[in-house]
């Protein structure tokens, strides 16, 4: 896909003005409906460094995942380091990284002497550590920056057998606050008194921000509950902005303060479908703050479709049509059929077509609605589907919902985790094989 860029540069409002370009949760390496996605990685950051350059940003901040697994691929770690050489011939200042939940912190921060070469920061795990500044050509600060990464529960609290949930969510915030207030503390003392503007970032859970969209045809979404979530209110006052990961829906969060999650810049999963996928541009004069969203183009359409055997077939070949390599999820509405018969029709079109097939679910479970369908096996169903379906049948009110859901996603979301190392382990395995028997064999 050829993205199109902004014409001319961006004239700045004065001669203090700065611009951050707050992104997060790329994910690279991360693949979907078994698609090798590298090509859409590499259209993305090619876009992104267009938009550096035709927007004068001063500042990169990638508020963690940066990786889709703590031991990334040779492909996606190729795309990342050619993406910081190629991002330091720009107009760039700093680029500051942190580590999600994601990433392995050990790891980013492994090449730290090479990284500084292309005026790359990666956080480390103290509040001094996290502190970076931004300064001038002549050495003055311009910017000061709280690069906050993942905080795992250890992180911030003593861990006791006997708390009761409710205590322990409530020793989670106090150890969120706290180390905002570190990390606050340790930034102000870098400045040496230099009134400029402070930012903050995380990789975390905020109590009332949106993790999922609703279906098509339906009301609502999901939001974060309680347990591993804090207030917005942990930040305190002081921050002229804080940014936001962990959550790929881009949206702002209601606090005293501007905070927000630039949500993932690619669609990730079905799920995000039909998301607006956006990167954000900060633009500080003096400590005014103007924020700007910037849509990312989507190099690989991901979609759900809807609709009987004939209106999906229908609308297979109108995605192949208009979006070709585009992901597909089908939901069959339709009335009961054999389930073989229905994904081999699906599956056929959609080689035909030119697009890929993610799944084939029937409405009925889906939705939670009942236990008859076309399809029977909890393997023909996706996690999601089968957590609304136990609410649904278990009679679940709202407020248990709201503190089971992010539960659900964080314990989903560590097992996915564990599942792409444990085949990365035994892809490097099999590489070591082959590397062996060439040996052997020579």
């Amino acid at each position: 896909m050829n993205f199109e860029f902004p014409s001319g540069t961006k004239a700045r409002m004065s001669q203090n003005t700065i611009r951050v370009l707050h992104t997060s949760d790329w994910h690279l390496g991360k693949t979907l409906a078994d698609v090798d996605r590298t090509a859409d990685y590499r259209a993305f950051l090619k876009w992104l460094l267009g938009i550096i350059e035709a927007r004068s940003i001063d500042v990169l901040l990638v508020a963690g995942d940066i990786f889709d697994t703590t031991m990334p691929s040779a492909d996606a770690q190729r795309l990342y380091y050619s993406f910081l050489t190629e991002a330091a011939k720009t107009s760039l200042r700093q680029i500051v990284v942190t580590a999600g939940n994601h990433d392995s912190q050990r790891f980013l921060r492994a090449p730290r002497e090479l990284l500084s070469v292309v005026r790359t920061f990666v956080a480390g795990s103290t509040a001094e550590k996290e502190v970076c500044i931004v300064r001038d050509k002549d050495g003055a600060p311009l910017l000061g920056i709280a690069a906050v990464p993942y905080l795992r529960e250890g992180d911030v609290r003593l861990s006791g057998e006997n708390d009761t949930d409710a205590a322990r969510a409530a020793a989670w915030g106090r150890g969120i606050g706290e180390h905002y207030a570190k990390a606050l503390e340790a930034l102000k003392t870098s400045l040496s008194g230099a009134d400029v503007p402070m930012i903050a970032s995380g990789h975390l859970f905020v109590t009332g921000a949106k993790v999922a969209g609703p279906d098509e045809g339906s009301d609502g979404g999901v939001y974060v509950g309680s347990l591993r979530n804090v207030s917005a209110a942990v930040f305190g006052s002081a921050w002229d902005y804080v940014a936001l990961g962990h959550i790929h829906r881009a949206q702002k969060v209601s606090a005293e303060i501007p905070v927000r999650y630039s949500g993932s810049p690619l669609a990730l999963d079905i799920g995000g479908a039909g998301d607006r996928h956006v990167v954000v541009e900060l633009e500080f004069d003096g400590r005014n703050l103007t924020e700007t969203e910037i849509e990312v183009p989507q190099p690989r359409r991901v979609m759900r479709i809807r609709g009987n055997l004939g209106e999906l077939m229908a609308k297979i070949e109108a995605a192949g049509s208009e979006s070709p390599g585009a992901i597909l999820e089908a939901i069959y509405e339709g009335d009961p059929m054999d389930a073989g018969i229905l994904v081999s029709e699906l599956g056929r079109a959609a080689g035909e077509a030119g697009v890929n097939l993610s799944a084939v679910r029937p409405k009925l479970l889906l939705d939670g609605t009942g236990d008859a369908g076309p399809v029977k096996s909890l393997d023909d169903i996706s996690p999601d589907g089968v957590f609304k379906s136990v609410l649904e049948a278990n009679a679940v009110t709202e407020e248990e919902r709201e503190a089971l859901t992010p539960l659900f996603l964080e314990a989903l979301e560590r097992a996915e985790i564990l599942e792409r190392e444990k085949k990365a382990k035994l892809r490097e395995k099999l590489a070591q094989g082959e590397k062996s028997a060439e040996e052997d064999g020579e």
